[in-house]
C-alpha cells in the first residue's frame, strides 16, 4: 500500500492496499481473520448489495480512494471507469473499476502509468470503459491511447483526489473499531427462501441420471489457479540456493572457472572456462559427485545439471493477491535489498476469466552471488515462479566476471488480474 496526498487540499488517501470481496454467511468472522492471519492493523469495509468489500492496510488515519471514487461512479451509473490523475513526475494516480467492483488502484511514476494504460489496452475490451482524465493526457501520453478509447474521455478541472472529500466511511480504523461499523443483520428471509428453493429443487433432481452434467455451476473459476501452483511453478528460493551452492562448490575447483550459467525451467548449466592446470578428469569427477554432466564440443565445456525445481506450496482456497501489488512489492524489495539490480515489466498473460500470468525480468549488473540467495528471500511464499509461462523452457542467463554477475532472470507472478 501507499499514501498518496492530494495536490491541493492535502487529504491522505491509501492506494493499493489488500482487497477482498466477502459474500454469504459468517462474512464479518471472515473479514476479521484475514486481517490477524496477514498482520493488517487497519481496515476499511463497505457494503455493496449482499457484498462486504474490504480493505486492509498499515497506516491509520488515512481514507481509502478507490472506495470513495467507486461510490462516485455509482453515482453517476458509471459500471466501467479509468481514473487517471496527474500529479507530477514521481507520483499519479491510477483506479479502474470493472463491473462495479474495483479492479486495480495504484500509485506511480508517469511512464509506470502509461505502461499500465497500454497493457489495458493491448488486452482489448474498452468498448464500455469511459476514462476520466485530470491532466495526465496532456502530458505526452501517446496518441494511441487516446484513439483506444474515441470519444469516451472525460477531462476534468480539478484533481478527484481533492475534490471527493474523504469521510469516516472510508477511513481506516483499528480491527475491533472497524467491525463495530458493519451493519451484521443477517437476512434471515433470503436465507429462508433460498433453503426452500434448494430443497425443491433438490428433490426434482432425485432419480436422475447421477453423470448429469451440472460442472458448470459448481466448477471453482480459481481451479486452474491453484493447479498451476502445484504442477507448472519452480520455486525461485530453491533455484538460487542450488545456484549459491554450485557457484561455491566451483570456486575451489582447481583449474576451472564459470564463465556463464543459463537457467531453463528444467535444468542449469555453467559454462566453465581453463587454466593450464584444469583437465577434464577434474571436471567430471566433479561432476560425477554432484550428480552432474559434463558436456564437451569444439566451442565450449559445460556442467550440466538437474534443477531444484519443486512447485510452490500453495493451499487451496487461500487468497489470492493482484499481480499488480505483488509486482511493485518485488520491485520495491529488490530496489533497496539488491544494489545494481531492477525488476521490469515484461507482458500480462491472462489466464481464462480470473487470473493472469505477469511476467517480470530481474535484471542485475555486478551483484554476488549471495544476492541470488536475498532474491530468493524476497520472492519466499509469494506466488512467483522461476521462468515464464510454461510454455517457454527459458528463464534467463548471466556471466560471470571475478565472481561478479551480469544478467538477467525471468520470473512470473501468478494472482488475480484486473
Amino acid at each position: 500500500m501507499r499514501i498518496y496526498t492530494s495536490p491541493k487540499e492535502e487529504y491522505r488517501w491509501v492506494f493499493q492496499p489488500y482487497r477482498k470481496i466477502f459474500k454469504g454467511a459468517k462474512r464479518e468472522a471472515k473479514i476479521s481473520s484475514v486481517a490477524k492471519q496477514n498482520e493488517f492493523r487497519y481496515l476499511n469495509v463497505i457494503a455493496s448489495g449482499e457484498a462486504l468489500h474490504a480493505s486492509y492496510g498499515t497506516d491509520k488515519d488515512t481514507y481509502d480512494f478507490a472506495s470513495r471514487f467507486l461510490l462516485y461512479c455509482k453515482k453517476r451509473k458509471l459500471d466501467n471507469v479509468i481514473y487517471i490523475e496527474r500529479n507530477n513526475e514521481e507520483h499519479n494516480a491510477l483506479v479502474v473499476i470493472k463491473n462495479n467492483e474495483i479492479k486495480q488502484d495504484k500509485i506511480g511514476h508517469k511512464s509506470e502509468i502509461e505502461q499500465h494504460l497500454q497493457s489495458i489496452v493491448d488486452g482489448g475490451d474498452l468498448h464500455r470503459f469511459t476514462l476520466v482524465n485530470y491532466q495526465f493526457l496532456e502530458n505526452g501520453l501517446s496518441k494511441t491511447l487516446k484513439v483506444a478509447f474515441e470519444e469516451r474521455v472525460e477531462n476534468l478541472a480539478d484533481a478527484l483526489t481533492d475534490e471527493l472529500a474523504p469521510t469516516d466511511e472510508f477511513l481506516l480504523l483499528p480491527e475491533k473499531e472497524a467491525m463495530q461499523k458493519i451493519d451484521s443483520r443477517k437476512p434471515w428471509l433470503l436465507y429462508l427462501i433460498a433453503l426452500v428453493f434448494i430443497f425443491i429443487v433438490g428433490n426434482r433432481f432425485i432419480g436422475m441420471n447421477e453423470n448429469a452434467e451440472v460442472k458448470a455451476s459448481i466448477a471453482d473459476p480459481y481451479d486452474s489457479f491453484y493447479q498451476s501452483m502445484r504442477t507448472d511453478t519452480v520455486q525461485v528460493l530453491n533455484r538460487m540456493a542450488q545456484d549459491y551452492n554450485n557457484h561455491v562448490r566451483l570456486l575451489i575447483l582447481t583449474g576451472w572457472t564459470v564463465d556463464k550459467v543459463i537457467h531453463t525451467k528444467g535444468q542449469v548449466s555453467y559454462r566453465m572456462i581453463t587454466s593450464e592446470k584444469g583437465s577434464l578428469s577434474i571436471l567430471r569427477g566433479f561432476a560425477k559427485k554432484n550428480n552432474m554432466l559434463v558436456m564437451v564440443n569444439a566451442t565450449e565445456t559445460v556442467v550440466l545439471g538437474h534443477g531444484a525445481n519443486l512447485p510452490i506450496a500453495t493451499e487451496d482456497k487461500s487468497p489470492l493477491y493482484n499481480v499488480e501489488d505483488i509486482h511493485y512489492f518485488i520491485r520495491d524489495a529488490v530496489n533497496e535489498y539488491i544494489p545494481g539490480a531492477e525488476v521490469t515489466f515484461l507482458r500480462d498473460i491472462p489466464k481464462g476469466n480470473k487470473w493472469a500470468i505477469r511476467e517480470l525480468m530481474f535484471q542485475f549488473k555486478g551483484i554476488f552471488k549471495e544476492d541470488l540467495l536475498t532474491l530468493g528471500a524476497i520472492l519466499k511464499r509469494l506466488p512467483v515462479s522461476l521462468g515464464g509461462d510454461s510454455v517457454d523452457p527459458n528463464a534467463g542467463q548471466y556471466i560471470v566476471d571475478k565472481e561478479r554477475f551480469t544478467g538477467g532472470i525471468k520470473i512470473s507472478v501468478f494472482g488475480d488480474k484486473l
